[in-house]
């Protein structure tokens, strides 16, 4: 049964003046199993799912999130990190992503993107008990698309990614070859080129990359519906564990 992630993930904010005067909104889950450390799960919406309403982006399209939360025991080790998009703004450019033409390096940085940057490289572990080592992040559509561009910029960060119907840059494949990865799309999708990701699996492949590549025919654009009931998706993310250097 579909649970209300409203009633289990509350409304916050961050703000740092030091970057920009915009204000990021999330949702987050916290267990309420005490735990020294958490694993974290982060989530990125689709363009579909902005705007400043705080709910759209939880209540549309992310029921991964109440698989991990119904979960007898990732539910209980798992804290979620859901951020929504203002309308007006988008991680990628929306163009590119949806005919294939996204270049990572003259992606551009919208204030919004500006200041989850900084809450992921200096809030996120500051202010919630996560273990470094078991961070993860997934998305759909421009989400999915913002999941390689995030491991992309921080290819040191994250134990595992799932990005489901977006798109990467061929030119920038050794970027992704560190974290595993598991890509979701169609075949027949009419909103977002597939080829990226059937291409860029196997230059992952190639270089020896820890990569999934699932493909579906006759999807459309909501490979969402699909990928979320893969079989071992959940187990596959969560046994991932990032191998911190040694100094």
């Amino acid at each position: 049964m579909e649970i209300n992630l409203t009633s289990y993930m509350t409304l916050e904010t961050y703000e740092n003046s030091l970057i920009n005067d915009e204000v990021l909104t999330y949702r987050v889950f916290i267990p309420k199993v005490k735990r020294r450390k958490y694993k974290a799960f982060i989530f990125l919406h689709g363009s579909g799912q902005r705007g400043d309403d705080g709910i759209s982006h939880i209540q549309s399209n992310a029921k991964i999130l109440n698989y991990i939360i119904e979960h007898p025991i990732y539910g209980k080790e798992t804290i979620i990190i859901a951020p929504q998009l203002p309308s007006e703004q988008s991680w990628v450019d929306l163009d590119a992503l949806k005919n294939g033409t996204y270049d990572f390096k003259s992606n551009y940085s919208n204030p919004q993107q500006l200041l989850f940057n900084e809450f992921l490289d200096k809030e996120l572990t500051k202010k919630f008990k996560i273990d470094p080592q078991f961070i993860y992040i997934g998305g759909i559509s421009m989400g999915g698309a913002a999941t390689i561009d995030f491991i992309s910029r921080f290819p040191s960060k994250f134990a595992a990614a799932i990005s489901i119907c977006g798109t990467l840059d061929l030119n920038q494949i050794k970027l992704l070859r560190r974290t595993p990865l598991w890509l979701f799309h169609s075949s027949d999708d009419p909103v977002v080129n597939h080829l990226p990701f059937k291409k860029g699996y196997e230059l992952l492949t190639e270089l020896g990359a820890d990569i999934n590549y699932t493909e579906f025919k006759n999807t459309g654009h909501a490979v969402w519906d699909k990928a979320y009931e893969e079989p071992g998706l959940i187990d596959w993310i969560f046994s991932k564990k990032k191998i911190m250097p040694r100094f």
